[in-house]
């Protein structure tokens, strides 16, 4: 990820947290990509949902809230 971070010119950033993970989180710009973790499927094999932010929508807006939550704590690797 650091070499990709470095010849990609975009910002990208990865962050280890110390709590179980339940849901997966990719953040890009007005998108969210969620999945869940579940003790029969590791988070790779489990669906994946695009949510997008919109004037009335709560689902983007409490995830976006969860994921500055768990960065806060968070270190950040690359």
């Amino acid at each position: 990820m650091r070499r990709y971070a470095a010849r990609s010119g975009g910002e990208i950033s990865v962050w280890r947290y110390r709590m179980l993970p339940t849901w997966h989180l990719i953040r890009m710009d007005s998108a969210l990509f969620v999945g869940a973790f579940d003790a029969r499927w590791e988070g790779h094999e489990s669906a994946t949902y695009k949510v997008m932010e919109t004037p009335h929508g709560p689902l983007f807006r409490g995830f976006r809230r969860m994921f500055e939550a768990v960065v806060d704590s968070a270190t950040r690797t690359v």
